[in-house]
């Protein structure tokens, strides 16, 4: 009878990286303002100027209604990277005959750009 030995280890050994791995993907929290505002008129062009001017790229905007009997257009304003005093501050000084409605903040998560 012939005997045959085997070396085993009684730590184990680490596994190999893998370099096909991709970092993991991690997010940045961004902050989110909701907004309904009211301003006069029967277009929505004047409105979404003064808005964009006001609120600058990090807004996105949509119409809600259009009232042409009391001559008024409310819109859906979204606004990231801005905090709901920001946005408030912004509008009122920008928008003289506005109104503000209901309004939320909240946050968004976006991927980090690396």
């Amino acid at each position: 009878m012939m005997l045959t030995s085997v070396a085993t280890s009684e730590f184990p050994l680490p596994r190999a990286a893998r370099e096909s791995r991709l970092p993991r993907r991690t997010h940045v929290v961004v902050p989110l303002v909701i907004i309904d505002v009211t301003v006069p008129g029967t277009s929505s062009a004047h409105g979404r100027r003064a808005l964009h001017a006001a609120l600058g790229d990090d807004l996105r905007l949509y119409v809600v209604t259009v009232d042409q009997q009391h001559e008024r257009v409310t819109f859906r304003v979204e606004v990231t990277s801005r905090t709901l005093d920001d946005v408030i501050s912004l509008l009122t000084s920008a928008l003289d005959r506005a109104t503000l409605g209901r309004a939320q903040a909240t946050v968004i998560r976006r991927p980090r750009d690396y």
